[in-house]
């Protein structure tokens, strides 16, 4: 299939004439129709353009490459880990909230024992 072949298939997937076509390209539809017939091809600009108007990516108007979903790659797994990362650390924070308000206990009881300094009771 050559690139004027599937911009005449998305163009009419997507329900346009060539007239609307032309219209949100900013083309006449002379132009649209040299690109359907293969005498011409669009310009970066409005490739882009074609492509963001049928949803498609530039392999697939271009090349006619279909999006492939395949397997889960490494960078869909690297994605995941931070939150089993975050998960492992929840233990560690608590652990040390606890710590550190048994520090501050004790450390408050003996503030307190200070104060008091009862006889017989602080040696």
């Amino acid at each position: 299939m050559t690139l004027g072949e599937r911009i005449l298939h998305y163009r009419k997937c997507a329900g346009l004439s060539q007239e609307m076509l032309a219209e949100r390209l900013g083309v006449s539809r002379q132009a649209v129709s040299k690109w359907e017939g293969d005498a011409a091809q669009p310009e970066l600009d409005k490739i882009i353009a074609l492509t963001k108007l049928f949803g498609i990516t530039t392999d697939q108007l271009l090349l006619g490459e279909t999006p492939d979903p395949g397997p889960p790659t490494e960078a869909a797994h690297e994605k995941r880990e931070p939150r089993w990362y975050l998960l492992g650390l929840l233990p560690l924070a608590v652990g040390g909230y606890l710590l550190i308000q048994g520090v501050l206990q004790l450390s408050a009881m003996n503030g307190l024992l200070e104060f008091a300094k009862l006889p017989g009771l602080v040696s």
